[in-house]
């Protein structure tokens, strides 16, 4: 009983959902004969074309843009799906939707969309506002000030891409593509929204148990 209820335990554990989905977006790289019929397009949409939608986050423009975007996805959605799935899920789907509805609203000049960066931009600002409002409530100031600065710098980023229109990692210039801040701006509000509700799971906190993942082996939560 022990050694089942303890592989069980590992089964959830796995950050299952975030590989299936790294995976699709890689997989999806080697089918770009396809990509065309996957990637947001407005037109396409409206004739009622309505996976769109949620394909085209895993369509890329080119393998650096793959490669930064993929990478930051299975990284940062392993470890929130890990920590807390529910929010996760409730962040993967409510960015997966909501992006591509403002691109249409407030940019219905972009005919075409693709990249998992917004969804990507979702999840780290999830993970990041709630070490801080987890670690505000238990007084931990260094969590508070680390995961402060990371969010300056996730807002500084896109400053970044608005000032320039060009991309921090990807070399948008070689993929022939122009950046959407948008996109990023939209997830991160997303990612706070969901940040800022926050879980308390088994008496632990979400954050708390986000930042014991990152932080060094002496670190303990308190319950």
């Amino acid at each position: 009983m022990f050694s089942e209820t303890k592989n069980n335990a590992a089964v959830r554990c796995l950050p299952g959902i975030s590989l299936l989905l790294g995976g699709v977006a890689v997989c999806l790289s080697f089918l770009p004969a396809i990509a065309g019929s996957l990637q947001y397009d407005p037109s396409a949409i409206a004739e009622g074309q309505l996976w769109r939608v949620v394909t085209c986050h895993f369509t890329h423009w080119s393998l650096d843009h793959l490669i930064w975007d993929a990478l930051a996805f299975v990284i940062l959605a392993a470890l929130c799906e890990t920590t807390d799935r529910r929010s996760f899920l409730l962040c993967l789907i409510a960015s997966a939707v909501l992006i591509p509805l403002f691109l249409g609203l407030l940019m219905p000049e972009v005919d075409a969309y693709r990249g998992l960066s917004g969804i990507d931009s979702a999840l780290f600002v999830l993970a990041a506002t709630t070490i801080l409002r987890e670690n505000v409530t238990t007084r931990r100031w260094g969590w508070v000030v680390a995961a402060g600065m990371v969010l300056c710098g996730f807002a500084a980023k896109i400053g970044f891409e608005y000032v320039t229109g060009q991309t921090l990692f990807v070399d948008s210039a070689a993929a022939d593509m122009v950046p959407i801040p948008l996109a990023h701006v939209v997830g991160g509000l997303v990612g706070v929204g969901i940040g800022g509700w926050g879980w308390m799971s088994s008496g632990r906190s979400v954050g708390s148990r986000i930042a014991s993942r990152l932080s060094p082996a002496t670190y303990r939560t308190s319950n």
